[in-house]
């Protein structure tokens, strides 16, 4: 019963992403959340600058009640998503047809029995539901593949809106020049000046203004007041005036001269004319326009990144069976892997293709398709743009892989068990919306004066025209006064001042490399107490290199002296000889490991001698022969354990040491020099591939602090913030880093996972604490969002 009841409070309550289309202000965001905040049970959270409503409701409103609720306030709405799953296929699931109904009661002979349980079931059911006609895409992957296809690209809305911005703009500042110019200089107003203004003015304040007028009388439509009724409002009076002051007033003769007056006034018998302030009005207010468009464009830079990580074509390969079977059980053995005798098909495809239980091929520096089971090979993932490990990840048979990250070396056979939104990145994409959506308090507070704010500057108007008129003046001035009001109301702060400013600000400061989410964050920037640092790229330098100083050589006896007294003379600096060969041998590798030892190899010597008979010996090591001398580099275990090598007291020490700093050690073995002669060569019976080998040198491999980590450390601190190191890394790499730099041990959050790392921002920020976050925008994506 228990389990029933705390179903049913599930299904009570579920999340709904909305994108919101024609928004340009707060008022439109207070109205919306007005709106669907009058359904029974829904709270909404509107986000002007992703142009999104995170909708909490309950199971008994649908998609379609909160879709009519956003365009009764005037504005239109699409499903996004949802955070757990996809709402559209849940409300279709909850309207069955007949036909699938009828679907449903028809026996294949790919449905499973009662009686097939365990791994070999659910491998049997998701590989026959693809297996049938492998040209054609399973269902599942279908729908997933129409469902992304039908919806816009990310930011695609933003950089169609700024583009059309752009082009209102150039023509309107064009015009608007010569405008003002005319207008404020007599100099220049030559004889029927006031037509040639007019002229020039009415394509800017209507077709430049025509975003403004066409969201206003959308609003009105609606029965809404927002900042574009004040923009659309001022310029059609401004013009409106001026038109008629031009035709009627007095002001069209030939002759007339206008100049720049700080109050309203007559200019004799003409009225005056305001053509330039309706177009330097416009263009002002399409500039901000203009900038805010951009600006929402590269707040998603992160997000767009994130999901571009991902792969977008994936090698499907289709078992059959030797009589030509393609059912689960006759090309799959008990524990899910493929059988010996089935043969292989290889197909390329896109990966909105790819269907959960389906098997993909990742070759060495392929991404991983998406998450899923390794089913066959062994090689090491790098994960570092997801989890901030610098070192790979080895993996085998049975252990999981994520999506988007890179194989380094073998080839792997993996079995897909997420595809679409239900993969680690489109997780922390979900996240990052989540965040983004959120408020600050002061952003709360700006929303609610702007729900007011349009009619307060209405009924000032009106009342200022009003008490012009009741104090004996002349409509005239009175109507200039009201108009006034109006033009200077519409740039108001929330509308150009703020965008502008943060367009000016954000500039400079990506100059310096540093990206601001929106306005609320240098609002809250001045009670920052906390800086949440991420190590991986960021205290660090993100990629692997030689710590040759923590290297080691035994500088011992020969190659043919006695396991007993091999070391003896103890550990040494690291000499050119250990490492000339170590980076010819590595050279032959692609693994950052690898990679890092020949560049610190190359640095040193230049050139490097040529390595024969290489051998890649997947997630433990490397070995071949360099100028007739076997080496081998790897783990200082399979060194031991498969190659025979004992490793000196003095070595282990060494590698214990660098292990112990969050570092990677590996052992460098070389066999004794080809220099015997022939009968000793016959009476040792050996050659270069049988000569014994023994461990001559550790090398370190770490990420690097930046050189100016500990600086910047030190600058927080002086300023009061106390700084957090959060990383994906082992506790020993971070504490090491954080130590390094002049962080607390107590303040390292070290193993923590992507999806984990908005937690535990949002857990400093439970505690009371005003968090920053500096990371690199894609594996911190999420709690960059949240911090």
């Amino acid at each position: 019963m228990s389990t029933s009841t705390t179903q049913e409070q599930d299904e009570q309550l579920r999340t709904v992403n909305l994108s919101i289309g024609g928004m340009t202000c707060a008022s439109c965001v207070a109205r919306v959340e007005k709106k669907l905040g009058k359904l029974n049970g829904v709270s909404a959270s509107v986000n002007l600058a992703t142009e999104s409503a995170r909708v909490t409701a309950p199971s008994t409103v649908s998609v379609d009640d909160l879709l009519a609720a956003v365009a009764r306030a005037g504005y239109s709405g699409a499903l996004l998503g949802t955070g757990s799953q996809d709402e559209s296929a849940k409300e279709t699931s909850q309207r069955p047809s007949a036909d699938s109904a009828a679907a449903a009661s028809a026996p294949t002979k790919e449905t499973p029995t009662p009686a097939s349980t365990g791994p070999e079931a659910s491998a049997t059911t998701s590989l026959s539901a693809t297996s049938a006609s492998p040209a054609t895409p399973a269902a599942p992957s279908g729908t997933t593949a129409s469902s992304e296809s039908s919806r816009p690209a990310l930011g695609a809305s933003h950089v169609d809106r700024a583009a059309d911005l752009r082009l209102r703009l150039i023509y309107s500042l064009i015009l608007s020049v010569p405008i003002m110019a005319i207008s404020m200089v007599p100099a220049l107003q030559m004889p029927g000046w006031q037509w040639t203004v007019a002229l020039m003015a009415l394509p800017v304040a209507t077709w430049g203004a025509w975003p403004f007028h066409k969201a206003a009388f959308r609003a009105l439509r609606h029965g809404a007041f927002t900042m574009d009724t004040l923009v659309s409002l001022g310029v059609v009076a401004a013009t409106g005036w001026s038109l008629w002051a031009l035709v009627l007033g007095g002001a069209g003769h030939i002759g007339m001269r206008m100049s720049m007056e700080l109050l309203p006034r007559s200019q004799g018998h003409a009225a005056h004319m305001y053509f330039e302030s309706a177009a330097w009005v416009t263009t002002f207010l399409l500039a901000g326009r203009y900038a805010e468009a951009r600006a929402k464009y590269r707040s998603g830079d992160a997000l767009r990144a994130l999901l571009e990580l991902g792969a977008k074509e994936v090698t499907r390969v289709v078992l059959s069976s030797p009589s030509g079977s393609r059912d689960a059980v006759d090309v799959l053995d008990a524990d899910g892997s493929p059988r010996a005798e089935a043969t292989r098909t290889e197909e390329r495809i896109s990966i909105e293709e790819l269907a959960a239980g389906d098997l993909f091929l990742v070759r060495p520096g392929e991404k991983v398709a998406t998450d899923g089971v390794v089913v066959e090979g062994r090689s090491a993932v790098d994960a570092s743009l997801l989890t901030g490990e610098s070192v790979p990840t080895e993996v085998e048979a049975g252990q999981a892989v994520t999506g988007a990250t890179v194989n380094t070396s073998g080839i792997l056979l993996v079995r897909a068990t997420a595809v679409g939104e239900g993969t680690t990145l489109a997780r922390i994409g979900q996240m990052v919306t989540a965040a983004q959506a959120g408020k600050a308090p002061v952003q709360r507070l700006a929303d609610k004066i702007s729900g007011v704010f349009v009619p307060i500057v209405l009924v000032l108007s009106a009342a200022t025209l009003a008490g012009w008129l009741l104090t004996g003046n002349s409509p005239q001035a009175a109507f200039t006064a009201a108009v006034a009001v109006l033009v200077i109301a519409c740039p108001c702060a929330l509308g150009l001042a703020t965008p502008t400013a943060l367009l000016v600000g954000s500039g400079r400061a990506a100059q310096l490399g540093v990206v601001i989410k929106g306005p609320e964050v240098l609002e809250s920037t001045r009670t920052l107490d906390t800086m949440v640092m991420d190590k991986t790229g960021t205290v660090t330098q993100g990629r692997m290199s030689l710590d040759i100083e923590a290297c080691r050589e035994v500088c011992g006896p020969a190659a043919g002296s006695s396991e007993e007294s091999h070391g003896a003379a103890g550990p040494a600096p690291l000499g050119d000889e250990a490492l000339r060969l170590a980076g010819a041998v590595e050279s032959a590798s692609e693994h950052p490991v690898a990679a890092a030892i020949t560049k610190a190899a190359r640095e040193r010597l230049d050139a490097l001698p040529t390595v024969t008979g290489f051998s890649n010996h997947e997630g433990r090591g490397v070995s071949g022969t360099v100028e007739g001398q076997r080496v081998a580099v790897g783990r200082p275990g399979w060194l031991a354990d498969e190659m025979g090598v004992e490793v000196p007291e003095a070595l282990s020490a060494a590698v214990e040491e660098a292990q112990d700093s969050g570092a990677t050690a590996v052992v460098v073995a070389v066999s004794a020099a080809d220099t015997t002669d022939a009968t000793d060569t016959v009476e040792a019976g050996t050659d270069a591939g049988a000569r014994p080998l023994r461990a001559t040198a550790v090398l370190v491999v770490r990420d690097t602090v930046r050189s100016s980590s500990r600086a910047a450390v030190a600058a927080l601190r002086e300023l009061g913030i106390r700084p957090v190191l959060l990383t994906g890394d082992n506790a020993r790499a971070a504490e090491h880093v954080a130590a390094q730099v002049g962080i607390d041990a107590a303040e390292v959050r070290a193993e923590v996972l992507p999806t984990d790392k908005r937690d535990v921002v949002a857990a400093l920020q439970a505690e009371g604490a005003v968090v920053g976050m500096v990371g690199d925008g894609v594996n911190d994506a999420a709690a960059l969002a949240q911090a």
